[in-house]
């Protein structure tokens, strides 16, 4: 199926990251042109090209706590391309910690600053500089947690639940352009981080040793390609009928997973 997306202007911010490099690779092999948005530069800032489609990925840097930063990173997108198709807010960071142990509100004010203020000043410089990427689309990459909630959570949960209302606002400023904006909340998604926690155990054992995983229907992480995959799929044509609304990858954790094992009785 073509997704119409060959030959697009795609950017992922946080593209260095498990889920951003995954949704860069998808969106290369459907023959888009990605810049990869990131604080983080890998061994190489060449360009490189993905399958037999053309697509191809570049590294820009771009710090979304320096709105200098976003200024330049938008100026040299569009002065390179002329215009940006798909934007897709993915970077996060991640502090967990007893609200009670914060030193003021800093953990919390840094959320804001990489997942809603920066999306937000980059959205901004976007459609001042190119008006007409209001007419392609946002994903906004936020989490389950966001509906559900975690532990210690206090600076990630409400950060997360406050990119759906961006969402919707991106999505009535865009749709009387033709664009669109989708949300994609993925679940416990497999990482460097959850990696670098095995302790001598497989995988196998440690994702049947977790409970936030047994309590997923499949029992599971979810790999970064699969979230990947969501992402391009709700920037693509296809998205559209999608808009304003948040797509929950959660391999069915809402659905009870805990329960499982339980046993119901026929009869009267």
């Amino acid at each position: 199926m073509d997704l119409g997306l060959k030959g697009k202007v795609v950017v992922v911010t946080g593209g260095r990251g498990a889920i951003g490099s995954a949704a860069a690779n998808c969106f290369a092999d459907e023959g888009a042109r990605v810049i990869i948005a990131d604080k983080l530069r890998g061994e190489s800032e060449e360009e490189r090209v993905y399958g037999t489609s053309g697509g191809v990925q570049y590294f820009r840097y771009l710090d979304l706590t320096d709105s200098l930063s976003i200024e330049s990173f938008i100026d040299g997108t569009i002065r390179e391309f002329q215009k940006v198709d798909v934007l897709v807010n993915n970077a996060a960071i991640f502090n967990f910690g007893p609200l009670e142990a914060w030193v003021g509100t800093q953990p919390l004010e840094d959320h804001i600053s990489v997942g809603l203020l920066g999306p937000v000043r980059l959205i901004q410089e976007l459609w001042r500089r190119a008006p007409d990427s209001k007419s392609g689309s946002i994903v906004n990459v936020s989490s389950v947690a966001g509906h559900v909630g975690e532990p210690d959570a206090f600076a990630y949960t409400p950060v997360k639940a406050a990119q759906k209302g961006l969402t919707l606002s991106c999505a009535i400023e865009m749709a009387p352009y033709g664009g669109w904006a989708v949300a994609v909340s993925p679940g416990h998604t497999w990482s460097p981080a959850h990696e670098a926690r095995l302790e001598g155990l497989s995988r196998t054992e440690y994702e049947r040793s977790s409970a936030n995983i047994a309590s997923t229907l499949f029992g599971r992480f979810l790999e970064p390609h699969e979230v990947g995959e969501i992402i391009v799929i709700a920037a693509s044509r296809l998205g559209k009928p999608l808009s304003g609304q948040d797509l929950k990858a959660t391999f069915g954790i809402e659905a009870g997973g805990f329960n499982l094992s339980y046993r119901t009785h026929t009869g009267s």
